[in-house]
């Protein structure tokens, strides 16, 4: 007769179900928070805590349990709230959107029996009482044991204080699963044999200490304190409700956590358990999503470390590597897959965008509702390895170089939330790193450095299923399906944009290494013009004061010229040359050439202290002629007498300078040689170092060769680079100074040639965009002319006021000016047809007369022409000829206002065939000369754009002509400014 009969279960079922199902500790707790995430958590927190006994605390706000809850949902294994069917009521949402579950075993909450041996779960629901239970994990272990013989101690109470005193009522019940209770007999023998055979194996297997032992000594321990739950925003009054769970004696993963020994300094075991557990949670939720992609919208992940109460975050909730950031790098893939396996997306190559692009599947799916995969989003983007082929800047390639450690590889996020364990480093789900190690070049992508993701949903892709132990999704053909369709995308987009076979690809690296070459040029550039800058400054300010005596010294010097020279004497005659010449070599010294173009804020420092040069060289000039005339003209001794003795002088001073600068010199090469050394040692251990660690690998047999092969050409390659960067200017520098060339001038002269150049391009942008301005405005004033004057003429006709008729009047004279002076400058306009005209010179003073005449008379400046001026004849288009003049007389009425107000004068002649426009302004500094026609130079305090001089200049060229500053001392007719124009074609009357 057949009789049913029902499963018998032993307590270590619940252990094969949780410590021994998860996968690592990263894993466990991720499910935890997914646990938190089901119960519309806003923040879930993981807290360690130092001590004799270390505890983990995840406490989150969700809407948490009431007692009757615990019983029938958190004690019952594999749940009905975890299937699909299953709603959250809205008010258990907390005004959240409905969210996709993750969990659909039902057992995730047993991974916390991975994390340590003994837990303590505290909830509440809102305006419901707390509930309390305490479980050790360790009680399951235990083989002989019936799961029904295991009673779970919960407690409720109402406020928060009251736990503490309720720990001890929990702890006392919890003994009763090892020593019985009274109301069961029955169960206390059961409990008593189980035990009893339990610690005699552990004792045959040579076990240090007894299950049964190791739970009495944890549970008669203090390890739960007020301190750690006030870390609970709901123990603290901040939330109404959520659930704690508090972990003791928690595993050596997480005791590693509070490690006060640096990453870098770490043993291997401890620095690869942190950098997981790290890379695992720190991007547990997804970072990349935008639009209409997955995402598990509000919901912050923390993991802080306490350490003799002071925290620490390991993990905050602020993301160092979103979006934003992928965003920066220069290869970027994302798009869509459908139904179908269609990616439609686009690409990134090389910081530019390239739109509609699309991967077709490798052929068309044919699959059944319970193997089909569904519709889910790709987003990836790498960069380049070496730093010369990259787009990105030094600083941007290093940052990402160094982010990939932390927050590199591809994953997988199911509704917002990470599948374990893809994109770790353990991990090589879409075969990345295979397809690299046969060919590298070709197959682009690669985990290490690499930022991205696969976004799926349980909604659009139900097949891909969690396996048990949640390392990785169920190998169904879904998967296998969705696999290739990811590693098809991967490997098309390498193929035709960023591998070895793109076509533009070789092109692109060549601009960039050029442009990266131009690049270097302009740091080097920017660091000589920041270095000359600092030696100037460096030398006014220790040689001001020195020069400034120096020149005074000079001066003294000179007045006792005529006296020494008086006594007629060969010896003191020789003396006063040997101080003169001594005086020239300390006035060398001063100098500061060579003399960046562009001083910036230096500039007025350095026109006072050249001031002061300039006067110190026109002294030692002065009497230097004066001296050697004397020599020249005494008889006392014969001219070779004469000569030897400044030789001899000449000759010591520069024993004297050699011996100086020999000494400099050596100190300079002995400190070079050294530093050249430890360069060269540097480069010599630079490869080994970079790749020992790998061939280490190779030797143990942990990595492929291929692999290696490829990283040490692609590291030599690198190296090269490198080292020829730093090695070569050495080399160069020294055949430089064998072909006695000098560096730093013509480092100077290239900075103030390529300096030149770049503003010469900069002002003729703002040229170009200043006549275009001009043009509009002449525009708009002609017909702004128009209304006025419409508008005047037939106001005048209506019936007006004497005083408005008054205003009228002044009205209409202001504009009748204003209309005059406008036509007076039209043959200024450069626009229309270039009618080329016979100008005689009286023509063009008349014209200047009329001008400016009332500006003469007012600023008290004699305006004188020549006859020869006026008798001259050219040949040109008045709109490039009368621009010059006006402009030119502009400048030396501005100039002469500002000089000597007895002298004041503006000549127009002619000298040896060319003109003259000469002042007794305060005419151009020396150190202008070369500048003196570029575009926006001036020195006018107010109303100066630098515009006149430059367009002279121009306009004169256009005609065939040519302009100069005057600086000979004997060619200037006046004391001032002289400008020369040697016109084409000149004739005269």
């Amino acid at each position: 007769m057949a009789v049913p009969v029902t499963f018998q279960t032993r307590a270590r079922t619940i252990d094969h179900l949780g410590r021994e199902q998860i996968a690592d500790c990263p894993t466990a707790i991720s499910e935890l928070w997914k646990n938190a995430y089901d119960a519309y958590a806003q923040h879930v927190e993981l807290h360690l805590f130092d001590g004799d006994i270390k505890v983990a605390a995840i406490f989150d706000d969700g809407h948490g349990m009431s007692r009757q809850e615990f019983e029938s949902k958190w004690l019952t294994v594999g749940t009905e709230s975890k299937t699909n069917g299953f709603e959250i009521p809205g008010k258990d949402r907390n005004g959240l959107s409905p969210r996709p579950k993750q969990g659909q075993k039902g057992i995730g909450r047993l991974s916390s029996a991975a994390l340590g041996p003994l837990l303590l779960l505290v909830s509440k629901r809102k305006n419901e009482d707390f509930v309390a239970a305490l479980i050790d994990w360790r009680l399951f272990e235990n083989p002989f044991l019936y799961l029904h013989d295991i009673r779970i101690p919960i407690t409720e109470f109402s406020k928060s204080s009251d736990l503490i005193e309720e720990l001890s009522a929990l702890f006392d019940q919890m003994m009763g699963n090892i020593w019985g209770d009274a109301d069961d007999p029955a169960r206390n023998q059961r409990l008593a044999e189980a035990w009893k055979a339990f610690s005699e194996q552990e004792v045959k297997d040579e076990k240090d200490e007894t299950t049964q032992k190791r739970i009495e000594n944890t549970l008669i321990k203090e390890v739960f304190s007020e301190e750690q739950f006030n870390k609970w925003s709901v123990f603290n009054s901040e939330s109404e409700h959520g659930t704690a769970m508090l972990i003791a004696d928690v595993i050596y993963d997480l005791e590693v956590q509070l490690s006060t020994v640096p990453l870098s300094e770490a043993d291997e075991s401890e620095k690869l358990t942190r950098d997981r557990f790290f890379q695992t949670l720190s991007n547990f939720t997804d970072p990349f999503s935008q639009g209409a992609e997955p995402v598990a919208n509000d919901f912050n992940c923390l993991v802080r470390g306490w350490r003799r109460g002071i925290p620490f975050d390991l993990i905050s909730e602020d993301r160092e590597f979103d979006l934003k950031n992928l965003e920066d790098l220069e290869h970027i893939l994302e798009g869509h897959v459908d139904e179908e396996g269609y990616f439609h997306g686009r690409v990134k190559v090389f910081g530019e965008w390239i739109e509609d692009y699309t991967v077709k599947p490798r052929t068309a799916y044919k699959v059944r509702k319970d193997s089909a995969f569904g519709a889910f989003d790709i987003r990836a983007g790498s960069f380049e390895q070496q730093v010369g082929s990259t787009s990105l800047s030094d600083q941007q390639h290093a940052f990402f170089t160094q982010q990939t450690d932390k927050y590199g590889g591809f994953r997988v996020y199911r509704d917002g939330l990470r599948v374990m364990p893809y994109g770790r480093a353990d991990s090589d789900y879409f075969s990345i790193e295979e397809r690299r190690s046969k060919r590298a070049g070709t197959y682009f992508w690669s985990n290490r450095r690499m930022f991205g993701r696969v976004a799926i949903s349980r909604e659009s892709n139900p097949n891909l299923k969690d396996k048990a132990g949640r390392e990785g999704i169920i190998e169904n053909r879904a998967a296998k399906l969705f696999r290739e369709i990811v590693e098809n995308i991967l490997v098309d987009s390498a193929s035709r944009y960023f591998g070895t076979k793109s076509e533009n690809r070789k092109l692109v690296i060549e601009n960039i290494k050029e442009q990266k070459s131009l690049e270097k040029a302009e740091l080097d550039r920017k660091k000589i013009q920041s270095k000359e800058r600092s030696r100037i400054r460096s030398s006014i300010k220790k040689n001001l004061n020195q020069l400034i005596s120096h020149v005074d010294k000079l001066a003294e010097l000179k007045e006792t010229f005529e006296s020494r020279l008086s006594l007629n004497s060969i010896d003191e005659i020789q003396k006063l040359k040997s101080e003169v010449d001594e005086f020239n070599d300390t006035t060398q010294a001063f100098s500061l050439s060579p003399v960046p173009n562009n001083l910036g804020r230096l500039e007025d420092d350095y026109r006072g202290y050249r001031k002061h040069e300039m006067a110190a060289k026109e002294l030692v000039k002065e009497l230097t002629f004066v001296v050697n005339k004397a020599l020249a003209e005494s008889k006392q001794k014969s001219d070779y007498e004469k000569a030897s003795e400044v030789y001899r002088s000449k000759l010591a001073s520069l024993n004297n300078s050699i011996t100086r600068y020999a000494a400099q010199g050596k100190a300079m090469l002995a400190k070079q040689q050294q530093e050249f050394d430890e360069l060269v040692k540097h480069c010599r251990e630079q490869y080994k170092l970079a790749v020992e660690e790998d061939l280490e690998d190779l030797r143990l047999e942990k990595g492929s060769l291929n692999l290696v092969l490829e990283k040490l050409d692609d590291i030599q390659a690198k190296v090269e680079i490198e080292n020829a960067q730093k090695l070569s200017p050495y080399v160069t520098a020294l055949e430089r100074i064998s072909e006695e060339i000098d560096l730093e001038n013509l480092a100077v002269h290239s900075m103030n040639q390529s300096e030149k150049y770049r503003e010469e391009v900069a002002r003729l942008h703002s040229l170009a965009q200043l006549g275009i301005t001009v043009e509009i405005i002449g525009h708009e004033l002609e017909g702004f002319d128009q209304t006025i004057s419409y508008g005047l003429k037939h106001l005048s006709s209506d019936g007006l006021t004497d005083r408005q008729i008054s205003l009228l009047e002044s009205t209409s004279h202001a504009h009748q000016a204003l209309t005059e002076r406008l036509r007076f400058l039209s043959p200024l306009k450069l626009s229309g047809r270039k009618i080329i005209e016979k100008i005689k010179g009286s023509k063009i003073s008349d014209y200047i007369q009329s001008y400016f005449g009332e500006h003469f008379e007012k600023a008290g400046i004699t305006f004188e022409v020549s006859n020869t001026f006026d008798s001259m004849i050219l040949q040109e288009v008045p709109a490039r000829i009368l621009p010059v003049f006006m402009n030119l007389i502009n400048n030396s009425l501005y100039w002469c206002q500002r000089g000597d107000s007895d002298n004041r004068k503006i000549l127009l002649d002619v000298q040896d065939g060319e003109v003259y426009i000469s002042d007794t302004g305060q005419g151009v500094d020396q150190d202008d000369y070369d500048q003196l026609f570029t575009l926006f130079f001036t020195r006018k305090q107010r109303g100066g754009r630098g515009i006149g001089l430059y367009l002279s200049k121009q306009n004169l060229q256009a005609g065939g002509h040519k302009i100069r500053y005057e600086t000979r001392p004997e060619k200037k007719l006046l004391s001032g400014a002289n400008f020369v124009i040697e016109f084409k074609g000149i004739t005269h009357e």
